[in-house]
């Protein structure tokens, strides 16, 4: 009687040793909240401006935008940024009733990356097509603008 008792009260013992063990090991694997954790800065930041219209050329793309105090700024942009890895120039499908912008994505400050949000449709007044005697500089590696 005594040792069935004994042998009873270890096992007991030892069954709440592996049962608080795997809770124990179970949290450990889990990650730490979201709350718990240091803030930390995003490397990445932008910034969004209205497009009139964007003429397309035959190198690049001549982007009229919306600078401040009612004034239009004018950027050109590679036509073979879309093409090159990693993708300086993306395109999105204008939503309904909305008017065309363009986001411009920094990294630490540097360009990264231009996206257009204009309609798909080329017969829409937001796309235009640049005098055929336009010249731009489409050897550029970065998107000078003016806001």
């Amino acid at each position: 009687m005594k040792k069935s008792l004994i042998i009873g009260l270890i096992a007991t013992v030892l069954s709440c040793g592996f049962v608080f063990s795997a809770a124990a090991q179970e949290s450990a694997d889990k990650p730490e909240p979201s709350y718990k954790r240091e803030f930390q800065e995003s490397e990445m930041s932008y910034r969004n401006v209205t497009v009139y219209k964007v003429l397309d050329q035959k190198d690049a793309y001549i982007v009229m935008y919306a600078k401040g105090h009612r004034e239009v700024g004018n950027v050109v942009v590679p036509k073979k940024w879309y093409k090159e890895s990693p993708r300086k120039l993306a395109f999105r499908k204008l939503s309904t009733g909305m008017s065309p912008y363009m986001t411009v994505l920094y990294r630490n400050g540097e360009f990264e990356q231009v996206i257009l949000t204009m309609p798909v449709s080329r017969a829409d007044p937001a796309w235009g097509v640049a005098d055929s005697n336009t010249q731009v500089n489409a050897d550029i590696d970065t998107l000078e603008i003016v806001y």
